[in-house]
């Protein structure tokens, strides 16, 4: 999906900055830019669900996940627990948008911020060494802080990565053999490729695709800006995904309480100094009985949808959480 190279802008937004750094690398996990410091997973998945279920902390300790979302959310207005609980809820890591050789970086920020807003957990991006890029002032409008982001130095090595975890690789091109975007099966897990502003995707990821698809077009313009075209294809599988599977959002629940994890040490200022702390040393004997409470309340929480499954339960762990409000 390629359309004509803008006239570039005078500046640079630090916002997008993050996405442009690459390291001579296979694949590099770009952290976003932020005052609020995160945790690091023990280790990181290049395709597919990234976090591991467990976290290492600034001193070198390892804590799980549950306890990470137990020790944190009473930092976290309740407002903030509640967004993300809502975004994990319809998170998905199934359908993977790759850009390939952009040249315009603002078009990167505005995909990334549309998979954000529809429901995306991750973004790659190939971009060779050699590559030359614009800076622009459009932004991610904070969505690269919430998404995982990869750079890849290699085609090859990406495309290669995307199929060994399963997953089906679609690219936006036109040949005798393209299907359009309606025509894809995106309940399966799919990577779909954009080209950039120019040349479209390359001649080595349309060689190792599975398919060739299009977004039709009813009008006298050839293509769409690269960004547009991203938040069509988006949104089809999308919209395919809640008609066919009920649903667009497919993580477990032990991946979501890792992503919760994940959120929380990028809404907490100083995350991993405040675990270290409260793992290091009990709370005060006056803050103890409040503590406590609240920990209850996270673990009742956190086991409300399993009680819900095994049904009938879920309401007397209601009735306890509201009486431990009540008693705090």
């Amino acid at each position: 999906m390629k359309s004509a190279i803008e006239r570039p802008h005078v500046g640079r937004s630090s916002a997008v900055l993050p996405l442009v750094r690459r390291q001579h690398v296979r694949s590099t996990h770009v952290p976003c830019s932020s005052r609020f410091t995160s945790l690091q997973p023990v280790s990181h998945r290049d395709v597919g669900f990234p976090y591991s279920n467990d976290f290492v902390l600034e001193d070198g300790r390892v804590v799980d996940a549950a306890t990470v979302v137990r020790l944190l959310s009473p930092f976290a207005l309740e407002e903030r627990v509640q967004r993300i609980d809502n975004v994990i809820a319809n998170r998905t890591f199934s359908v993977l948008p790759i850009v390939e050789g952009l040249y315009d970086m603002g078009n990167l920020a505005a995909v990334c911020r549309t998979a954000d807003a529809l429901g995306y957990g991750a973004v790659h991006c190939i971009n060779k060494r050699d590559s030359k890029y614009k800076a622009s002032q459009r932004t991610a409008a904070g969505a690269d802080k919430w998404l995982d982001i990869k750079l890849w130095d290699s085609t090859s090595d990406c495309l290669a990565a995307v199929k060994a975890a399963g997953y089906q690789v679609i690219t936006t091109h036109l040949s005798a053999s393209s299907v359009t975007i309606q025509q894809v099966d995106w309940t399966r897990p799919t990577a779909f490729v954009l080209g950039n502003e120019k040349h479209g995707v390359s001649a080595e990821a349309v060689a190792a695709a599975d398919a060739c698809a299009v977004i039709p077009m009813a009008g006298m313009v050839e293509s769409f800006n690269i960004s547009v075209a991203a938040a069509l294809v988006m949104y089809e599988a999308q919209r395919q995904r809640l008609e066919r599977r009920g649903a667009h959002a497919d993580l477990s629940e032990e991946q979501r309480v890792a992503l919760k994890a994940v959120m929380l040490t990028k809404t907490v200022k100083e995350s991993s100094s405040v675990l270290s702390e409260l793992l290091s040393r009990p709370p005060p004997s006056w803050q103890a009985g409040a503590f406590r409470a609240l920990s209850r309340q996270a673990e009742l929480y956190e086991a409300a949808p399993l009680a819900a499954r095994q049904g009938g339960s879920s309401s007397s762990s209601g009735g306890d959480v509201a009486r431990l409000e009540a008693h705090a």
